[in-house]
Formats: structure tokens, C-alpha cells, sequence
């Protein structure tokens, strides 16, 4: 069940170029507004993370036996396209390729903010940093919007991957007090530690093995951010298209396009081959 729930979630991502209508999320909002009342932090997290995911998990346990698991699959499907990630990735990742290949810095990096809201606090003056900064920053949304929440769909469940997307979206947070949201942080850095290796292992896998194992051994013991460890195994994986020094001219923006267009399509073989791995462990 979880293969072909994976299947349609894909699908209707490729058609949507996101989770669609499905992903609305006005009644977390509010939700965390009215946890605001609440004064120890502790409190405040159980109602707006725990509590949902409980429902949840009581919903989906309540109806697996009514016939024969189709309103469970079909409530499955929904609850994992609500916690993909927000936004049309292809889209996003276009316009911005199409504002740096102009050489228009100022609207490159407002269509890479998309991509992280913190981006490049040097601000657009140094297109070394933009580009820097906005590769990482695809590195890991490609990671979030997908693959960690497949991870522990396929894991836990749908209340699994529920739970990934709301600890995600508390952890940016602009309501919470900043104390909830550095827990939700926290709790966000171990919910993605053995997702982020499983995925640099699969760089290692589709393209450069040799060069990358050795950098993804080492980050079996780090405890570095999820997007630095992305980015450094994913380098790994890549042949150098940016050669050391060159921070600009136009065969600087010419080879980070084209750095950034590998990087899309590693992530894409990648996630392709945690699926089939799927696959063959429903199989089994």
C-alpha cells in the first residue's frame, strides 16, 4: 500500500507541481495562535505538534478496517501530499536560472529566497555567495520537500510524515516564541539525520562512488546542519564545473547554471532510486 500511495503522491506532484489544494495550512496557524496562550513551552509543542499527530494516528486506526482499508489508503495519500513541501520546486528553480543567466542578481536572489527565506545574508553583491548559498539551499529542499517525508511515511506512516512536515514548518515558525521554535530545530536535526545519510549514500550510488564514500563515511559521526551535509556529499558526487577562483564573468554564471542543473538532476536519480529500493522491499 505504501508503494502505490507513494505513486499517486508523485503523480499528483508532476501534475500539481506541488501537494495542490490539499496543502493548506490556515488551521495550523491558528492553532499555534491559540497555543500562544498556553505559558509553559512544553505545553505549546504537545498541542500544536503532538496533539495533531495523535488524532491522526487514532483516525487512521480507526477506519483500517472499514472496506477493506480503501477510505485508510485513500486518507493515506492525502495526508502525504499535505506534507510534502510547499511550492512548485521545477518552477522556482526556473526562475531563478532564467534571472542569473541574465545576469539580473537582485532578481535571482529574490526567486532564491524562495528556496530559504535566510538566503545569503551578504545580500546580492557577491554572486559567488548567491550562487553558494542557493545551491545549498536546493540541496536541501529537494532532501525536505520529498524524500524525508517518504522516509517516514514508508517508516511510520502516514502520521509519520505528518509529523516530519509540522515539527518542518514549527521550526520556521513566526508565531511561536523563538525558545519552541529552537526545540522544534532540535527536534528537526534527529528527525533528519538518518534520512540526509540514506540520500548521500544514494549520490554515492547513481553517480561518483569513490570520491563521494569517503565524504559520506565521515558525516556518520557529524553533526553538522542537514543542508551542509547535503551539499558537501553532493559536491562529492559532481564532476567541477566551477573551477577554483572564479567567482565571476560569464563562464562563472554559465558554470553555476549548469552546476545547479546537475544538482536537480542527481536529487531526481537519487530519490528515483530510494523508490525503487521501496519497491522491492514491499516485494519482499
Amino acid at each position: 500500500m505504501d508503494f502505490f500511495a507513494i505513486l499517486i503522491a508523485w503523480a499528483a506532484v508532476q501534475f500539481w507541481g506541488s501537494g495542490g489544494v490539499i496543502q493548506k495550512d490556515e488551521w495550523f496557524e491558528r492553532l499555534q495562535l491559540m497555543a500562544l496562550k498556553i505559558p509553559a513551552s512544553s505545553a505549546r509543542l504537545f498541542v500544536v505538534f503532538a496533539l495533531p499527530v495523535i488524532l491522526v494516528f487514532a483516525v487512521l486506526w480507526l477506519i483500517s478496517p472499514i472496506l477493506f482499508g480503501l477510505p485508510l489508503f485513500i486518507l493515506s495519500v492525502a495526508i502525504l501530499l499535505y506534507s510534502l513541501g510547499r511550492g512548485d520546486f521545477q518552477i522556482l528553480l526556473k526562475l531563478y536560472l532564467n534571472s542569473w543567466q541574465r545576469g539580473d542578481l537582485e532578481g535571482a536572489y529574490q526567486h532564491g529566497r524562495g528556496f530559504s527565506a535566510e538566503l545569503c545574508e551578504s545580500g546580492v553583491d557577491n554572486a559567488s555567495e548567491l550562487h553558494l548559498s542557493v545551491r545549498k539551499a536546493v540541496f536541501y529542499q529537494g532532501f525536505e520537500r520529498w524524500f524525508a517525508v517518504v522516509f517516514w511515511f514508508v517508516l511510520l506512516g502516514p502520521a509519520g510524515a505528518l509529523a516530519y512536515r509540522l515539527l518542518f514548518m514549527l521550526a520556521a515558525s513566526r508565531s511561536l516564541p523563538q525558545q519552541d521554535r529552537d526545540t522544534a530545530a532540535n527536534g528537526l536535526f534527529y528527525l533528519e539525520w538518518a534520512p540526509v545519510r540514506l540520500l548521500g549514500l544514494a549520490f554515492a550510488i547513481v553517480a561518483n562512488f569513490d570520491t563521494c564514500i569517503g565524504v559520506w563515511r565521515q558525516h556518520l559521526s557529524s553533526d553538522q546542519p542537514s543542508a551542509e551535509v547535503l551539499d558537501d556529499i553532493g559536491m562529492k558526487s559532481l564532476p567541477s564545473y566551477i573551477p577554483d577562483g572564479q567567482i565571476d564573468g560569464e563562464q562563472f554564471v554559465k558554470s553555476a547554471a549548469d552546476e545547479l542543473t546537475a544538482v536537480q538532476l542527481l536529487l531526481s536519480r537519487s530519490l528515483l532510486c530510494w523508490v525503487c529500493v521501496v519497491a522491492v522491499l514491499q516485494l519482499v
